[in-house]
């Protein structure tokens, strides 16, 4: 099958660089550190889901369960960001995940990604969006993907969603599952991505980020959502739509494969 898989990988390179996405390749394994300070001691990744060891010097070293931190690590080091901005890399190649996968993951898996850093701008957001519907167009998906968003605000604004959270999980911790539990003083975020039954309907009630977001941060996702509009981009909002990592802030999406 590996015609297969260049074909796809083929039309996902060549759409990015359209978009002003290069190609960046980066190591298989990263110092651990890389990972730790950058994706987040409390997540479900650091904590249980990295293939991490000692090397014969005795450092720690981690097969990169994700791209972001190691690309970024790299464009420092390589003083991309010392040059025009923003930096606009793209990459593909296989992640690693230790913990036992859920149904349809592997630990290794293949991902296709790209990053723009250098800049905050709304249309970055949307630019980003853009390049992946027109990856699945050029694919001949597009009729089948729906496009859901919401932002996750900045870390002033969500420090006091958080709060909001744990005081509504709280009312609910004998009926959440021990992993959720664990997540309640740590990351009360990630409960409402919990793929329990129980957990999900309790979460359907707990308070929506977007009624959090501080000034500059609503502004910024109504902006992205005016552009998606003016470039003919379906979207629906998805308060409930969250990402685990501590990099993340704004804007979040993701593409859905509908049910037909």
């Amino acid at each position: 099958d590996s015609y297969k898989w260049q074909f796809v990988e083929g039309k996902m390179l060549e759409t990015a660089r359209l978009y002003g996405f290069n190609e960046i390749r980066i190591p298989v394994f990263e110092h651990t550190e890389v990972f730790r300070r950058s994706v987040g001691d409390t997540t479900d990744v650091v904590q249980k889901e990295m293939y991490t060891f000692d090397d014969k010097g005795g450092r720690s070293v981690t097969l990169r369960p994700e791209f972001t931190a190691g690309v970024i690590r790299s464009a420092i080091e390589k003083g991309l960001v010392n040059g025009a901005l923003p930096v606009k890399a793209a990459y593909v190649g296989s992640c690693y995940r230790y913990e036992k996968p859920q149904a349809g993951r592997l630990r290794e898996l293949h991902q296709f990604g790209v990053e723009m850093f250098g800049t905050a701008e709304p249309a970055a957001d949307a630019q980003v969006i853009a390049m992946a519907m027109s990856i699945f167009n050029r694919l001949g998906l597009a009729d089948d993907i729906e496009v859901s968003i919401n932002s996750i605000g900045c870390p002033t604004c969500r420090a006091e969603y958080r709060k909001a959270l744990r005081t509504y999980f709280e009312g609910y911790k004998d009926q959440l599952c021990e992993t959720c539990n664990s997540r309640l003083e740590r990351n009360p975020m990630r409960i409402l991505d919990c793929k329990s039954p129980v957990c999900g309907e309790i979460a359907k009630g707990a308070p929506k980020i977007t009624d959090y977001l501080c000034d500059d941060c609503r502004a910024h996702f109504e902006k992205v959502q005016m552009l998606l509009k003016s470039i003919d981009i379906p979207f629906s909002i998805d308060p409930g739509l969250v990402r685990g990592l501590d990099y993340y802030t704004g804007t979040v999406y993701e593409t859905v494969l509908l049910d037909h």
